[in-house]
């Protein structure tokens, strides 16, 4: 059976109750108010009954109602990008009029919407995952109050779930992991001992007549296994730690030195290394779902926000009770948020930089040093934390999630103003005068508008480049996956390089190479998606920096999507990204949500992805509505009874 056919008989089943009208033939231009099932059967078995969706088959029974509605929903949003994006049908075949093409979008999107609302948020399964390395540095550095890398000498993590190194699924531990942690621990603790305010912190109980040793040790022990637990820890959980305390003595060590080999040991336990959330004993509701005690949503909310354990005021709110009132809970997170310390900005460089990409910017990549020769870490490290600036500012200030498309303001120092070829004389004196070496927020005028959100960063410029050249394709195909969450299939197999695609006679613009490349069939289908986007941005060289030019030709950045739409520059671009506003927060809420989570986002999450996602529009795009709709979520603030098939 056709898949066109599938999806028809699959919208005729589950969607119904989705009546408009009276059938409607395929070739007359249609209006949400006509359509029905009867109609959007005919319109696809026409438009689609001869071609399988991506090259694959589907069982009619995947899409009837003995599965559930939200394994449906990914499908159903695949066919609505297919045709939003003109891939369906394709190029060769009868192409809809654009009234069908919209109003049969439109009719997917409210029919799954409103089957996928109706199932409703459902949690998923208690946390067990390990600290990676940038979380496990920072809470070393928390609890200790060292300033130390200790995680510096871990392996690396690899990316999981929706593309973070936070995932539960990646974060296992191995032998090479144990003997780094006890030589991270060592030497973490070996640094406290050398430092006066540490050491004090770790030893606020010292023997006394009144206080054996024995009792001492307990106490500091106590103290440090409650914050690096994250939890309340029972005393007979220390008598552990003091008969390791104890050994050491007996062995010779003097009582600090006995403390810190027993405090080793807190540092080298599963309780500290792992996330752990307990497992419920009984269904309590019947819904299978069980609220988070509060120190574990403390544990959650902070390392979410802040990548490390949570601080006093959040222990101390969780010790109380408090962080089931709503109200509490908002407050704490809105505290964490506009915090003016750099913890906000600890957990956003990991985000920001694995959602973009731009953390591997002057490591994995780097520009060619032949081609740009002034080019040195001065310039590259700032250009890697623009975009982790720019989004910690808009969260901070509760600024528009829009405004990382556009806006009339950015983060610059003297290194980018230098690499941008910025003119400070537009900024205010004020700015100016204090413009050194940190990145702070600067007001763009019109002239320099160019310059603002996440597509005005070198990194970004850089990281979609190739050393030596820009590259349409790759800006093209980041910005509609890392921005818009189109999933573009890989290219086939023995395409010609660009180059080969060039006139050897003559030296030739990458927009003119292109142009030949895609004369050939097999790239032109992708292509024609892909490099209308990226001409919008060949203004930009392989580091960021405007120009009008390449090679000795003026740049041409204007380019026709396949709906038969213009874009104009960059500002064209923006105005299409604007214009797809609800995709792009759709998106930006699924990584948020995936990366808040710690795991691989499952079917029962996606209508809390919708839910979050109608919170923040209704908002008017405010930043921090993102982050409220996560951390007050049913998958957010509860945990799953027993682990079942996702629903």
């Amino acid at each position: 059976m056709h898949f066109a056919f599938k999806v028809a008989a699959a919208i005729a089943v589950l969607f119904s109750s989705v009546v408009c009208g009276n059938v409607v033939c395929a070739e007359t231009t249609l209006s949400l108010a006509d359509l029905d099932r009867d109609g959007v059967i005919a319109i696809l078995e026409e438009k689609c009954g001869d071609c399988h969706f991506d090259g694959e088959s589907f069982s009619v029974d995947t899409l009837l109602p003995a599965t559930s509605l939200t394994d449906e929903y990914e499908l159903w949003m695949n066919v609505r990008a297919r045709l939003s994006d003109h891939s369906m049908p394709p190029a060769d075949e009868v192409e809809f009029d654009p009234e069908s093409r919209s109003c049969l979008t439109d009719w997917i999107r409210d029919a799954t919407h409103d089957a996928i609302v109706a199932q409703g948020e459902k949690a998923g399964p208690a946390n067990f995952r390990r600290l990676n390395r940038h979380e496990y540095s920072n809470t070393i550095r928390d609890l200790l109050e060292i300033h130390v890398n200790a995680g510096t000498a871990l392996p690396q993590d690899i990316a999981g779930g929706e593309g973070f190194n936070n995932a539960a699924e990646t974060l296992i531990i191995s032998p090479i992991h144990a003997e780094k942690f006890l030589q991270a621990a060592t030497e973490s603790l070996e640094y406290a001992a050398r430092d006066a305010r540490a050491r004090k912190r770790l030893f606020q109980v010292t023997p006394s007549e009144s206080v054996s040793e024995d009792e001492a040790a307990r106490q500091n022990l106590l103290r440090l296994a409650n914050q690096a637990f994250r939890r309340p820890v029972d005393a007979n959980e220390i008598d552990g730690y003091v008969t390791i305390f104890r050994d050491a003595r007996d062995e010779g060590l003097k009582f600090d030195d006995a403390c810190f080999y027993a405090m080793r040991g807190i540092l080298v336990s599963a309780d500290f290394l792992f996330l752990i959330e307990s497992l419920p004993n009984a269904d309590v509701d019947g819904t299978n779902d069980v609220a988070l005690p509060d120190h574990e949503l403390a544990t959650r909310l902070s390392y979410f926000l802040w990548a490390t354990m949570p601080d006093e005021e959040l222990r101390n709110a969780a010790d109380a009770g408090k962080l089931q009132d709503p109200e509490e809970l908002r407050r704490q997170t809105l505290r964490m948020l506009t915090d003016k310390g750099t913890h906000l900005e600890d957990s956003l460089s990991q985000f920001v930089g694995q959602w973009l990409g731009t953390e591997d910017w002057g490591r994995k990549k780097r520009p060619d040093l032949a081609v740009n020769p002034w080019i040195e870490d001065h310039h590259v490290s700032p250009m890697r934390d623009q975009p982790v600036r720019i989004f910690e500012e808009m969260l901070r200030q509760n600024e528009s999630l829009l405004e990382l498309i556009d806006s009339d303001w950015t983060f610059l120092n003297q290194q980018l103003a230098e690499a941008y070829q910025f003119d400070r004389s537009t900024l205010p004196q004020k700015i100016n005068r204090n413009f050194h070496h940190h990145l702070m927020r600067v007001p763009l005028t019109d002239e320099f508008r160019y310059r603002s959100g996440i597509l005005g960063c070198g990194a970004v410029m850089g990281l979609t480049s190739y050393p030596r050249r820009t590259s349409p394709v790759l800006r093209g195909t980041w910005l509609l996956e890392t921005f818009l969450g189109v999933e573009l299939p890989p290219p086939p197999p023995e395409v010609p390089s660009l180059e080969d695609s060039g006139d050897p006679n003559r030296e030739m613009t990458v927009r003119e190479q292109l142009e030949i490349h895609r004369a050939n069939a097999a790239c032109a289908s992708c292509h024609n998606r892909i490099d209308p986007i990226g001409f919008a941005l060949e203004n930009f060289d392989v580091i960021g920096r405007w120009r009008d030019q390449d090679a000795g030709q003026d740049i041409d950045a204007v380019a026709t999507l396949p709906d038969g739409a213009s874009i104009d520059g960059l500002p064209g671009l923006k105005r299409y990204l604007l214009d797809n506003k609800e995709q792009f927060v759709r998106h930006l809420t699924t990584k948020m949500l995936g990366y808040a989570l710690a795991r691989e986002l499952r079917p029962s999450d996606l209508s809390t992805v919708e839910s979050i996602t109608e919170r923040v529009i209704e908002s008017d795009f405010k930043s921090q509505e993102l982050i409220l709709g996560i951390v007050t979520s049913k998958p957010f603030l509860y945990k799953r009874l027993t682990e079942t098939a996702p629903e």
